[in-house]
């Protein structure tokens, strides 16, 4: 796949800003400081030129032209700022000798609005220089090449299928090696967007899965799309999504992570739910007896079997979104779970057949940012009962009547709930007569 030359400090500038969170919030009240009159700066300013690292004024889609690039000046001195289709949410104010200033997540950019014209002297904290015009066309050079649209067709719909997980470094080094189930959803909304969620088996917090991952067309390139976003605590290099002559749908990534010390790299095939033809002659082929064990299941009948938050998950456009708690009052659709209780002691771990699993979100948020905090040599030695005191004390409602990975002879898997449609579901492994905590998934209100 081809990719687009960049200016390395153009880049680190770009990657490093678009972390920043949205803030809303205005000062100026929709007019310029010092002005009576409704402000006439109002409106959409697209990128023109960057200044490059040689020191000469470049076209700016000769740097950013995976999608739209602008600043909206809103009323109420909001606005938006647009870079590459990323959208960001700012706050500006403009003096009268012109002088502008954006702001987002408490960083700024300064700069002049005069004649039409945005310059800004920097971005967000970097030295990076960029000119904005009034009017003229959202249209990226990508856009005008190709649309995402155009892969419609052939990438849309529900994909499964295996990942490889190679090149491990540092504490990502156990996964060298590895392969895991993986799931894709990609929508496509008929006006040039698609939604893109992908998502691997992974013991663990969902913070080390897919995060804002998003597709964008590549200039002068039919064959695939770039995919961006985060993988394993990192910004993804190298992304890309593709559909073969077979029909898979190949995804490939390399990470550096900067949540842990090391790198990975990514290779995944998946198959359209709708095909059934798995051979041994595919790349990471899905195993015949997992082909045979998920055959009619739905995509929501598979992902329920992840220890991944379902409730991000986009609506496939049938209506057919996930709700992790639909019922009335916040609680499952088939609260408590259905038990199990056929060798007549009642196969509830620890818990008990009338487990409420009760517990409040700052309980909930409070759990999980402990068990992140400690070590894997810590939390490895906590059983059920210290879960659930943690938790509050209330017994958690087992997960026998889910699937066969929530509760079997090796793992067991309970639910705290605060009927306000937050959970927090811990797995456990049984040993040495008891359960000890292994893992974690919950809603994202606890990640907040």
């Amino acid at each position: 796949m081809n990719t687009t030359k960049k200016w390395t400090a153009v880049l680190l500038a770009l990657v490093m800003a678009l972390t920043l969170a949205a803030c809303g919030g205005g000062k100026s009240g929709g007019k310029s400081v010092g002005s009576s009159k409704p402000d006439s700066n109002l409106g959409k300013y697209i990128g023109e030129e960057v200044l490059s690292s040689d020191n000469e004024w470049v076209p700016f889609d000769d740097i950013y032209d995976l999608g739209s690039s602008y600043i909206e000046l809103k009323e109420g001195g909001k606005g938006d700022f647009c870079m590459e289709d990323d959208i960001k949410e700012i706050e500006w104010t403009l003096d009268n000798d012109g002088k502008l200033v954006l702001s987002s997540y408490g960083t700024t950019c300064n700069g002049t609005l005069k004649d039409g014209l945005i310059s800004l002297d920097d971005y967000f904290g970097f030295d990076l220089q960029m000119t904005f015009r009034k009017g003229g066309s959202l249209v990226s050079s990508s856009k005008a090449e190709g649309s995402l649209d155009d892969f419609a067709d052939e990438y849309g719909g529900d994909w499964h299928g295996m990942a490889g997980l190679t090149d491990a470094t540092g504490d990502l080094a156990n996964l060298n090696d590895t392969a895991h189930e993986i799931l894709a959803r990609l929508v496509f909304d008929g006006n040039g967007g698609c939604e893109v969620w992908l998502a691997m088996y992974l013991e663990g917090e969902n913070d080390f899965n897919f995060i804002d991952t998003r597709a964008y067309v590549v200039p002068d390139d039919d064959t695939g799309l770039e995919l961006r976003g985060e993988f394993m605590g990192g910004e993804m290099q190298e992304g890309i999504l593709s559909v073969d002559a077979t029909g898979a749908l190949y995804v490939s990534c390399e990470v550096d992570s900067d949540l842990v010390d090391g790198s990975i790299s990514l290779l995944a095939n998946l198959r359209h739910l709708d095909d059934e033809s798995w051979t041994d002659d595919d790349f990471i082929p899905l195993p015949e007896d997992a082909v045979a064990y998920y055959r009619g299941m739905s995509f929501m009948d598979i992902a329920s079997t992840y220890m991944i938050d379902m409730s991000l998950i986009p609506d496939d456009g049938s209506g057919n979104a996930y709700s992790t708690l639909p019922s009335s009052g916040g609680f499952p659709e088939n609260y408590p779970f259905e038990r199990t209780t056929a060798n007549g002691e009642g196969e509830y771990g620890k818990s008990n057949p009338d487990a409420t699993g009760l517990t409040d979100l700052a309980t909930m948020r409070k759990v999980r940012q402990e068990l992140w905090d400690m070590s894997s040599a810590k939390t490895k030695h906590l059983t059920y009962d210290d879960i659930k005191e943690m938790l509050g004390g209330e017994d958690g409602i087992p997960h026998t009547g889910m699937d066969e990975r929530s509760w079997n002879s090796e793992k067991h898997a309970y639910g705290w709930y605060n009927g306000e449609r937050d959970y927090y579901v811990p797995y456990f492994e049984l040993r040495d007569g008891d359960e000890y905590y292994t893992a974690a998934t919950f809603s994202s209100s606890v990640r907040d």
